[in-house]
């Protein structure tokens, strides 16, 4: 809360469940406020490569904002045969950026 308040720019990722294999096969998925975890039984894994190549493009990607975001990896759909390989995490962390979404923190105020 201290750092939302400090007029600082920021990053916050909160990763889903970090698994302990390869990198690059999934797509990210972004969003905020837990959004990600709502609903019937979903995966909410992401591989700790994956984060790790997500917090090297938020160095970049998200320099000067102040954004906080969740993030899991889900298999591409399948039958979609325009595109046969994920987004790189620069691409998902602009897309999910232009939407100018970001956690809402006014909730943990006393």
């Amino acid at each position: 809360m201290y750092l939302v308040e400090s007029g600082l720019d920021y990053t916050i990722i909160h990763p889903g469940g970090l698994l302990d294999t390869p990198g690059g096969n999934e797509e990210f998925v972004l969003d905020v406020d837990d959004n990600l975890y709502q609903g019937p039984k979903r995966s909410t894994r992401i591989s700790r490569e994956d984060l790790a190549e997500l917090c090297v493009a938020a160095l970049s990607v998200a320099k000067g904002q102040k954004v906080s975001f969740d993030c899991i990896t889900r298999p591409l759909p399948e039958g979609d045969k325009s595109r046969t390989a994920p987004k790189s995490a620069e691409r998902a962390l602009s897309e999910f950026l232009e939407l100018s979404k970001s956690s809402n923190y006014a909730s943990l105020k006393n």
